[in-house]
């Protein structure tokens, strides 16, 4: 593997970390399993999502979910957030108290369930990660992650 290699993949590893270091934080605030996400009294203009989880490492820890409604609140406030069970390789879950025409979903599997994105000396995610979307070459961000809410399931593939 080439340097330059090398480089750009530590550079895509960092800039994951640091857009799933608030995923973390908002996560250890949030009650599993699924049904439990659902709000007391979502408002009218608030609906539920089916979210496909592809690469899961079956059984192993948590996956943890945020969604965001905007770029402005993009890693900063999510308008829903669940914490569930690592189910099978393809798992599905629904994400309540979504609102609007467009979303981004940021997410890791926290497979010590410890309750953060594991790292390694250098600072870059040793668990997996994804977004919905298409996550760039510098890990994800609105622009690359968000999704027209059209009814379909929100696909979000985690990092090997």
């Amino acid at each position: 593997m080439n340097h330059r290699l090398i480089c750009l993949n530590t550079a895509v590893a960092a800039a994951a970390l640091l857009a799933l270091s608030a995923l973390t934080a908002h996560a250890q605030d949030v009650a599993a399993p699924a049904a439990s996400a659902l709000p007391a009294a979502a408002a009218p203009s608030t609906f539920c999502i089916d979210v496909e989880v592809q690469n899961v490492r079956p059984q192993q820890g948590q996956l943890f979910l945020a969604a965001y409604g905007t770029a402005d609140t993009y890693n900063k406030k999510p308008m829903a957030a669940v914490k569930v069970p690592a189910g099978e390789a393809t798992t599905r879950l629904q994400m309540c108290g979504i609102g609007g025409e467009m979303l981004a979903i940021s997410m890791y599997q926290d497979l010590d369930s410890d309750g953060k994105m594991g790292k390694n000396l250098m600072g870059l995610p040793t668990e997996p990660w994804g977004s919905s979307g298409a996550p760039g070459m510098f890990g994800p961000n609105w622009q690359t992650g968000s999704v027209k809410l059209d009814g379909g399931v929100v696909v979000v593939k985690l990092s090997q």
